[in-house]
């Protein structure tokens, strides 16, 4: 679990990255295998869910933060609750405000932003580019809190059995 552990850091780490250049002024859509981010998350969540649930199987609480939360500092619980809270202030910031409700897309060679085939308005090329990297923005928040919550678990696994059943 502890090579699991390290690749929940590294994505987070660079979904993190990902995310704060599109406040720069950066599309990072063009950065080839960004998408394969987006898929590390099933690569780190499933064995998170499997220690979660190794967790409750071997508790009889039954309660599966009670359990964790024993096993890793105390700031990263609140880290990941700060980061959850973001991701849906991101999303539907993201989705309401910056995108209009809808996604860039080129219709007759034009630019446009656009929902279920219905234009919303007309974009300039600079505006195209800006929203896409709006939608890596959107994508991104959610890697970053499914990253850092695998790590969590994932750590704390790895905490509890170097330490033994108990602290």
């Amino acid at each position: 679990m502890t090579l699991f552990m390290m690749l929940a850091a590294l994505g987070f780490i660079a979904s993190f990255l990902v995310h704060v250049s599109t406040f720069a002024g950066l599309n990072p859509s063009a950065i080839p295998g960004i998408w394969g981010l987006h898929i590390g998350i099933f690569v780190v969540f499933l064995p998170a869910l499997i220690c979660g649930k190794k967790f409750e199987a071997e508790d009889s609480t039954k309660d599966f933060w009670q359990v964790a939360l024993r096993y890793i500092p105390a700031w990263l619980p609140v880290l990941v609750g700060l980061f959850f809270a973001y991701t849906f202030f991101n999303f539907f910031f993201t989705i309401f405000v910056l995108l209009e409700g809808g996604g860039p897309h080129i219709v007759d060679g034009q630019y446009v932003l656009s929902n279920h085939g219905e234009i919303i308005r007309q974009l300039t090329e600079a505006e195209y580019i800006k929203c896409h990297a709006y939608e890596i923005r959107l994508f991104s928040g959610h890697w970053m809190v499914f990253y850092l919550s695998s790590f969590a678990v994932l750590l704390s696994h790895v905490t509890k059995n170097r330490l033994g059943p108990k602290l």
